[in-house]
């Protein structure tokens, strides 16, 4: 039995608010829910600033989630590094280990963990 709604979910969208224009910013994103929180996995990039949403939560950490018919307020904190060796085996218990190898690894990731207001 799941306790919370994003414990079944297989996507969500996370909102940000774009960091130069100020308007709402949706993404689909893989990610896991742990103990009140999100944990999501952003691609470095070449210049390793991380996608928009990454740089837009890094501008304003407040963002929304919505999966599975909810609606959930947080606040974002990007991780330090030493946090994706256990994000990924997280990402590899929900997803399977050939799909995070797939579109995980060897690519430069930065782990966010998203706390969810109550």
């Amino acid at each position: 039995m799941f306790s919370h709604p994003l414990e079944e979910a297989e996507v969500l969208d996370l909102i940000t608010r774009g960091r130069r224009t100020g308007q709402p910013h949706r993404v689909e994103l893989w990610f896991v829910y742990r103990d009140g929180a999100v944990y999501l996995m952003a691609h470095a990039r070449s210049h390793g600033q991380g996608t928009d949403w990454y740089q837009n939560l890094r501008a304003d950490p407040h963002v929304i989630i919505e999966a599975e018919g909810g609606r959930w307020e947080g606040v974002a904190e990007p991780l330090s590094p030493e946090w994706l060796p256990t994000v990924t085996d997280w990402f590899r218990e929900k997803y399977g280990a050939a799909t995070v190898r797939h579109w995980y690894e060897g690519t430069p990731r930065l782990p966010v963990r998203v706390w969810l207001k109550p």
